[in-house]
């Protein structure tokens, strides 16, 4: 029973941040949040886990472009992670 409100928390957590991700991705079209206290706050918390995503092909296609697509991947592969503990708690109940 413990791991299926573990499995909560790690899915609501996630949501949190996939939130956080979107709210990034719309400050960056906008420089004078960008450029604020919450804007570079955003981006250290942010940022980490996107430069994952910008790296290698990926990268390469958004710098060619001038569309950096990480956001999206990043909130796709969280998805697909808070799926897997979503239904990983399921078998704990």
């Amino acid at each position: 029973m413990v791991i299926y409100y573990i499995c909560n928390v790690i899915s609501y957590l996630i949501w949190i941040y996939s939130i956080l991700l979107v709210i990034d991705a719309i400050t960056s079209w906008l420089p004078f949040l960008a450029n604020s206290v919450v804007g570079r706050l955003l981006n250290k918390i942010i940022d980490p886990y996107l430069n994952l995503f910008r790296r290698g092909p990926i990268g390469k296609l958004a710098f060619s472009t001038g569309i950096d697509i990480s956001p999206v991947i990043g909130i796709f592969i969280l998805y697909i992670i808070q799926d897997l503990i979503q239904n990983l708690s399921y078998k704990f109940i």
